[in-house]
């Protein structure tokens, strides 16, 4: 079978501590959240903003290994938050957050629960095998959210489609609209990762997390656990 996802040769050498899981869900209808999950969110929140009183942000191991990752690659992590460090610091500033579908609001739950950043792409935009590797800087990069379009910088960690697609910036920081699910999305690639002591639970834990509330709101979805090969040449022609 084809991977779906891998990764460059040089991460594992570059990024020793890296831990990561992926699951394929098929069967998705991502309507707007059930209001049990917002409820959930909404919890999860709560227990956030009383954790966080005890613990600063940039203290969290998590987040201090993320920070030191994208300072190695030249992304200054003041200015570039990684999508974890960016939730948590919304919710730390009193914001709730936004309800925007099914898939990303289970994702956001999962990522603050667990302390860990998730990506969530629509399978069928992409051509597989997506890869997280080192940007060239030629790729062209649609920032959800905006209208604009650029460029990342040399070096910079990316994922990229079989295309040459750009998919990410700064590994974790921002993804490409073109690739984010949709409210037509059927299937999606989940991702978690860390670079922390404690990644490889955290990792498992926000995997197992993601798969047990699929199952709790929508018991119809198919859940497959997927590996992520380090891809060389041959396996993205």
């Amino acid at each position: 079978m084809k991977p779906i996802i891998g990764y460059d040769s040089e991460i594992p050498d570059r990024f020793p501590q890296l831990s990561w899981a992926c699951i394929l869900i098929e069967g998705v209808s991502n309507e707007p959240s059930p209001m049990a999950l917002t409820a959930k969110m909404r919890l999860a929140e709560l227990e956030v903003r009383e954790a966080l009183q005890s613990t600063p942000i940039a203290e969290i191991p998590a987040v201090a290994a993320w920070r030191r990752v994208f300072s190695s690659f030249g992304a200054k992590p003041t200015k570039y938050r990684n999508s974890l460090e960016a939730l948590l610091r919304r919710i730390s500033k009193g914001e709730a957050l936004p309800s925007i579908s099914y898939l990303v609001d289970l994702g956001n739950l999962v990522s603050i629960s667990c302390r860990v950043p998730l990506g969530i792409f629509d399978v069928d935009r992409f051509a597989a095998p997506a890869k997280i590797g080192f940007a060239s800087g030629d790729e062209h990069f649609a920032d959800l959210g905006s209208s604009e379009t650029d460029h990342p910088e040399v070096g910079e960690v990316v994922f990229t489609d079989a295309d040459g697609e750009l998919m990410t910036r700064r590994w974790c920081w921002r993804q490409d609209r073109r690739f984010a699910s949709q409210p037509e999305t059927q299937r999606a690639l989940v991702i978690a990762e860390a670079h922390h002591d404690e990644g490889p639970q955290d990792v498992a834990a926000a995997v197992r997390l993601f798969a047990d509330l699929v199952a709790k709101f929508s018991p119809e979805i198919q859940i497959t656990q997927l590996s992520a090969p380090i891809l060389d040449e041959k396996s993205v022609d």
